[in-house]
């Protein structure tokens, strides 16, 4: 006897897209008004959704804040993860400086684009409401990126691809020089760079670190 498997409603088309849509406009609001200036009825309106639609999918305010968070904390894991397989493929010291520029590039155009900037004006901003969040937030995402770089690094040292004495304090070395000034203008004046100016940053940080760091041949 054949047995017929009904999809689960969270696989509904409609949910689906009504979820998607809920998740945007509850983004929207909370970067331009913030969480408590933000209200479940304007998520709804902004969403094109009824209220009791937009309960069925999220219990709450708070809920649908955390998966928006959680989504940035994905991300940041997925980019830590693909860092130890690019760090595992290298053999040459031409191939580390190829793929530190490369990695320094997207770690920069990552960090100091408009929606990650805003995300984290937004989570300094709800610290306070949301404690654990915003250490979550950092543990998951910054922290996971620089412990994933110091375990690059460290085995890139055992390698003889590159001299470093603390891998720890390389990676952190590394993301400052990739990105630096152009974030804190980015958090605390809310200047946007342009790709060029980060590009240019992303470069000159490489070659700074490389100078330090870079093996040097005789």
């Amino acid at each position: 006897m054949s047995v017929i498997v009904k999809p689960s409603r969270a696989d509904d088309p409609r949910v689906l897209r009504s979820r998607a849509a809920a998740m945007d406009a509850a983004r929207t609001l909370f970067l331009r008004k913030g969480h408590a200036g933000t209200t479940m009825e304007e998520i709804a309106a902004h969403a094109g959704i009824t209220k009791r639609t937009l309960y069925n999918l999220f219990a709450d305010k708070d809920a649908l804040f955390t998966r928006i968070v959680a989504e940035v904390i994905a991300v940041a894991g997925a980019f830590a993860r693909d860092l130890r397989d690019e760090f595992s493929a290298l053999t040459t010291t031409a191939q580390v400086r190829t793929a530190l520029d490369g990695l320094a590039r997207r770690l920069a155009l990552r960090v100091v684009s408009p929606d990650v900037v805003a995300l984290r004006r937004l989570l300094i901003g709800e610290a306070s409401a949301f404690p654990s969040l915003a250490e979550e937030y950092f543990d998951r995402a910054p922290r996971q990126v620089i412990e994933a770089l110091a375990d690059g690094f460290a085995l890139l040292a055992r390698r003889k691809l590159l001299r470093v004495p603390s891998p720890r304090r390389a990676a952190s070395q590394f993301a400052y020089l990739a990105v630096g000034e152009l974030l804190d203008r980015a958090m605390l004046v809310g200047s946007t760079p342009s790709r060029a100016q980060v590009l240019a940053w992303a470069r000159d940080g490489v070659e700074t670190f490389m100078a330090r760091y870079g093996v040097r041949r005789s």
